[in-house]
């Protein structure tokens, strides 16, 4: 079992977050060291850390909790550069050196090494695997979920907008002619637009071959136009309610998906 050193700020540690973490590592197959678990009073403090961190018997990868306290902290950045130095002189450069990050800092004040190194933030599902996997040497075993063959946003309501704004369009290629397809409850409620993908419109604009009307069956208001959705390229669809299902896609060809928009979310 690999074993880690972790390096912290005191003052991100009050409500346990540290311990935490070195938990969820623990669980995840790894053994950790702290500070506060492994250091021992009385004995110069460089150099228990250089036996850990050089020692490969003691440590076989170092990983450093990026926050505003730490990287702010000088016995932090303290013991950081001693770990880098005698890590790097002592046990070659694939040795291990890893950020993780539990919130935003100011990219000022992440170090170089950090930078040219592995970083992980705590918001990715995959952080303990992925640190795991860097003190074991061998590629993280990533989840990769499928990807839908379109993208579909909702994008939030403005405390004065009535309507919600829907946004779709293709991941790869291209939907010419566009049309979108919404219960028939909504003829005549809702608006189409197109614009760069994630830019909604603020206002109407030119839309080429447009159309609109009821299904032979008269359960879907049908709209569509001539403009081209492409990957940066969305149509954006304006509505009083959230529909419970919607089809969209090329009109009168392929592709085409129907979906339940609340599922989406």
């Amino acid at each position: 079992m690999s074993t880690i050193w972790i390096t912290y700020a005191w003052e991100d540690n009050k409500s346990q977050s540290i311990d935490f973490i070195a938990q969820e590592l623990i669980s995840a197959g790894l053994k950790v060291k702290l500070d506060r678990w492994n250091l021992r009073a009385g004995v110069r403090l460089w150099d228990q850390i250089a036996n850990f961190i050089t020692n490969p018997n003691e440590c076989d990868g170092w990983l450093f909790i990026a926050t505003q306290n730490s990287l702010g902290s000088e016995a932090c950045q303290e013991e950081m550069a001693y770990a880098i130095d005698r890590a790097l002189s002592q046990r070659t450069a694939t040795f291990p050196l890893i950020g993780l990050f539990l919130s935003s800092v100011d990219n000022e004040l992440i170090p170089a090494a950090i930078k040219a190194r592995l970083f992980v933030s705590i918001r990715d599902p995959d952080w303990k695997e992925r640190i795991r996997s860097a003190v074991e040497n061998r590629q993280p075993n990533i989840s990769r979920p499928k990807l839908k063959p379109y993208h579909f946003t909702l994008h939030p309501k403005a405390p004065t907008h009535t309507h919600w704004i829907i946004e779709v369009g293709p991941r790869a290629g291209s939907w010419v002619p566009f049309f979108v397809a919404l219960p028939a409850d909504l003829e005549n409620r809702t608006v189409i637009l197109h614009n760069p993908r994630g830019q909604v419109p603020l206002y109407g604009g030119s839309l080429f071959n447009y159309g609109e009307g009821l299904s032979a069956d008269r359960k879907w208001w049908i709209q569509w136009a001539g403009n081209e959705a492409t990957p940066t390229m969305s149509y954006f669809i304006s509505t009083p309610k959230m529909p419970e299902q919607m089809g969209f896609g090329v009109f009168n060809g392929k592709p085409q998906y129907l979906i339940v928009p609340s599922n989406e979310r």
